[in-house]
């Protein structure tokens, strides 16, 4: 399920609310605020005689955009989780240029977030940039790690890429 729309105090509660109500249970969120709007993405279980009951609960939230889809639960591969960490001179074409390295390799972006900060003295806008990656067990890391290295060159940029830690998040 994701939902979008202005931002508001009660946005989480309510939708948590119908899902329950419905016998529903959120197993995984992603939620946040950007500009005036709010977005959440869930991973919602619930029985099959409920699906419809809920969608038509959903639409009637006012002001959001809301859509459902089925999908599947998320099963461990037999790739590597690691961690990419960047900052740097806000520049256009970052996420481009990351994205596109990381697609031509065949490495599956799990999740990725990024934002704009004051640098420390001048209060320039520094770029940050947080992704966790899953890399095929067949692709040597030190080839990535070192290509990585050379992006982040070109970009000015800081750009860390190490294994991926749960408790490090």
């Amino acid at each position: 399920m994701t939902a979008t729309g202005f931002d508001r105090p009660g946005i989480v509660s309510e939708i948590s609310g119908i899902i329950t109500s419905h016998g529903g249970n959120v197993e995984e969120s992603r939620m946040s605020k950007m500009g005036s709007d709010f977005a959440i993405i869930m991973f919602v279980t619930i029985s099959k005689d409920w699906e419809e009951s809920l969608e038509v609960a959903l639409q009637s939230i006012k002001n959001l955009t809301i859509t459902t889809k089925c999908t599947k639960s998320y099963k461990p591969s037999d790739y590597n989780k690691y961690q990419i960490d960047l900052k740097g001179a806000d520049n256009e074409g970052i996420v481009k240029v990351l994205s596109e390295y990381l697609a031509d390799k065949s490495i599956n972006i799990i999740e990725m977030n990024s934002h704009i900060s004051p640098a420390p003295v001048t209060g320039a806008p520094l770029f940050n940039l947080n992704s966790i990656i899953s890399i095929p067990e067949d692709i040597i890391i030190e080839e990535i790690d070192a290509e990585l290295e050379a992006i982040s060159s070109k970009l000015g940029v800081e750009l860390m890429l190490n294994e991926f830690n749960i408790e490090t998040i």
